[in-house]
């Protein structure tokens, strides 16, 4: 099974070290770039607050986890929660969640490399 577990690693490594993926925000004059994945306590985080019947804290929770500058370096802190839950405009907040989110479907060439 170690072979499994060694193959599964290096398939998300590759997965997380791979070409930072964008999204255009105008309303912010920028690109918002991210991975597309996430780790598992990372995940938990957003899944924990989507189990507390937290839905738009998981929303904030995703963006801070997932966005970057351009250099792959965090954009927000899960300090900035607060904050960000009242001033930010949520239309905004979501479209950027949900692009991040789209990205993680497959694509063609994805399923052609399968």
């Amino acid at each position: 099974m170690s072979n499994i577990l060694e193959a599964a690693k290096v398939h998300f490594s590759d997965r997380m070290s791979g070409d930072l993926k964008s999204v255009n925000v105008p309303e912010w004059g920028t690109k918002v770039y991210f991975k597309s994945s996430m780790n598992f306590k990372d995940q938990g985080a957003v899944l924990r607050l989507h189990g507390d019947n937290k839905p738009a804290e998981a929303v904030i929770m995703t963006l801070i986890l997932k966005a970057m500058d351009k250099n792959g370096v965090k954009l927000f802190t899960r300090s900035n929660m607060t904050e960000m839950m009242l001033t930010v405009d949520p239309e905004v907040v979501s479209r950027i969640v949900t692009e991040m989110s789209d990205d993680d479907q497959p694509t063609v060439e994805d399923a052609v490399k399968n």
